[in-house]
């Protein structure tokens, strides 16, 4: 079992692999390397390229599917969710703190996608992101976490990485109820977060839309407004 979640684990990590490259990622010999792709193969959990390379099954995908369904956020901000990617076109975002790293847990895709950094599954440093520094502004353990061991990563120029930046943007998160984040995870992408909170008022991860700097920014107070709308549905469901 161990041997067939590191491979899994693997494959999503690095994409395809031939039975060479799993053999040296699993120190295993490859004639075991064969026994569990055919095993794993079989369950539909991997497929085999025309070169011959693992890479991650269809079944994957009802799994991961059924798993992020089953999370209390998740199956509360959906209907918000896709009612706020239509209103603005731009991707929204379900976000959640997990072990020290802002996780996201779904999203809706907006028409512009490509340059966006974030998918489900994937993780942002608590200090760059509308959704992070969403999270940030409302957790002061973790924002003492954070500001206790800057200077922090660059992501971009435009990254905060200094506690007194951290903490100044965190009163302004504040004052104005929604975090802005332009460019300082990806130039040219802008994104917008608020808080969620559930009905005992405690923070249970942020909500955020992004998209082209350009079709973020000179909105900000509209969608601003609707991301504040959406979290207020979300958090009365959770």
């Amino acid at each position: 079992m161990a041997n067939s979640a590191d491979l899994l684990n693997a494959l999503a990590d690095r994409g395809p692999l031939s039975v060479v490259d799993i053999a040296e990622e699993l120190s295993m010999p490859r004639p075991s390397v064969y026994r569990l792709l055919d095993a794993l193969q079989h369950v539909g959990l991997i497929g085999l390229r025309d070169d011959g390379r693992a890479q991650l099954g269809t079944e994957i995908l009802h799994l991961a599917d059924a798993a992020v369904g089953g999370i209390p956020e998740v199956r509360a901000a959906r209907p918000a969710m896709a009612r706020l990617n239509e209103r603005t076109g731009q991707t929204v975002y379900l976000c959640a703190l997990r072990h020290q790293v802002v996780a996201c847990l779904d999203w809706v895709k907006g028409t512009k996608v490509t340059l966006l950094l974030l998918n489900p599954g994937g993780t942002l440093p608590p200090h760059a992101g509308a959704a992070s520094r969403a999270i940030l502004a409302w957790d002061e353990t973790l924002r003492w976490n954070v500001t206790s061991a800057a200077p922090l990563q660059k992501l971009t120029p435009r990254t905060l990485v200094t506690a007194h930046q951290i903490e100044a943007d965190a009163v302004l998160t504040r004052q104005r109820g929604f975090s802005i984040s332009d460019e300082d995870v990806t130039i040219g992408v802008a994104a917008l977060g608020v808080p969620l909170f559930d009905a005992r008022g405690e923070l249970r991860g942020a909500l955020s839309v992004a998209g082209l700097r350009d079709d973020i920014v000179p909105h900000q107070d509209e969608y601003g407004a609707l991301l504040k709308e959406a979290a207020a549905e979300i958090s009365a469901a959770i």
